[in-house]
């Protein structure tokens, strides 16, 4: 495949005395699935690999700054080309896609349809992930755009209305033992709807089983698309696990967490 291949360029080959250790940094929506296809690569080629997960554009200026990384995978394609348009790293591989969809309290009839009438009812309390660093923030932002267009005045509507409680310093910490979105939605009981990437309402539907996962319409839909780059000078056991990504062994593992491999297929 010609996009995979493009990920060889300003690769060093190792030896047997070159270290074999893979830093991979990733933005946060990784975190779960990326630590299994850690844990499952270093099962199958014995190469440890060093995690380091944050917002996609922390980790890009942490990177820019000089942060020794061999791998970066963020939840757009911007940050990893801005690397990239720096001369810092490999042409970026789109390799998976998540979505945006609902995560809607159990006790609201709704659906992919009338969803939008129940975002913009001052009745229901409308829950969205923090401002930037977070990304989420602009795929938030896209949905109400496209809200604008088929009725005018929603943009200000759902942008005025949305509370911003996931991510960010300046927001509540939720223990890891607690999954955030059934938190807000179910325990504190702040928000009815919560916007999220597909891959997390996965997670809020497992936690708590009578929460709904509600998809966007098509006209409303926004679609997530993942970037893979290659920084300069990394050894070549980054090729190799980020071959295993592309592979259908670790497509299969993202596909497993709801990702979209569709791209690979």
């Amino acid at each position: 495949m010609e996009s995979s291949m493009q990920l060889t360029n300003n690769i060093v080959l190792f030896d047997d005395n070159d270290r074999l250790l893979v830093r991979l940094y990733a933005a946060n929506s990784l975190k779960g699935v990326l630590s299994e296809v850690a844990q499952a690569f270093t099962r199958k080629y014995k190469i440890p690999i060093k995690l380091e997960f944050d917002y996609a554009d922390v980790l890009r200026e942490r990177i820019l700054e000089g942060e020794t990384a061999d791998i970066f995978i963020a939840d757009d394609v911007y940050n990893p080309r801005v690397l990239m348009q720096a001369s810092k790293s490999s042409p970026v591989v789109n390799f998976v896609r998540n979505r945006i969809c609902a995560i809607v309290k159990s006790d609201l009839t709704v659906t992919s349809d009338s969803l939008l009438d129940l975002m913009l009812s001052p009745q229901i309390r409308l829950g969205i992930s923090a401002p930037k660093p977070d990304l989420f923030e602009d795929y938030a932002q896209a949905v109400f755009h496209q809200a604008e267009k088929l009725r005018v005045g929603s943009f200000k509507k759902l942008n005025s209305k949305a509370l911003h409680l996931v991510g960010g310093s300046n927001y509540p910490i939720i223990s890891d033992e607690k999954n955030k979105f059934a938190y807000f939605i179910q325990e504190t009981q702040q928000v009815d709807i919560f916007l999220s990437y597909y891959t997390d309402a996965r997670l809020a539907h497992l936690a708590a089983p009578s929460l709904q996962i509600v998809e966007l319409p098509t006209n409303l839909a926004v679609r997530v698309n993942y970037g893979m780059t290659i920084i300069n000078n990394s050894y070549s056991a980054a090729v190799i696990l980020a071959m295993y990504i592309l592979s259908p062994d670790g497509q299969e593992i993202l596909a497993k967490y709801g990702f979209d491999t569709s791209l690979m297929g």
